[in-house]
């Protein structure tokens, strides 16, 4: 068994791939809210959806800032090239 540190270390998940679990995550707390009989259940996944939807539109925001920055850098680097040229 290797420490905390070792079992928690690895490659941290793209925006895509965070993206996508949290949307997986969001329908199996929909499946829970809208199936599930135990009323603590219902609350405790409604809260989690709650927080978990405002984290995914964060997430949603800093994605779209991403893919702007990135294509704003692809501009300019053209601009470098021709001024070059």
């Amino acid at each position: 068994m290797g420490t905390y540190k070792q079992k928690r270390s690895r490659k941290p998940l793209s925006l895509d791939d965070a993206q996508l679990r949290m949307t997986d995550s969001i329908k199996q707390l929909e499946k829970i809210i809208l199936t599930s009989e135990d009323e603590n259940r219902v609350i405790n996944a409604s809260n989690a959806l709650s927080g978990l939807i405002s984290r995914y539109a964060k997430l949603l925001e800093v994605s779209d800032l991403e893919k702007r920055i990135e294509h704003l850098e692809r501009i300019n680097e053209n601009q470098k090239m021709r001024k070059v040229k």
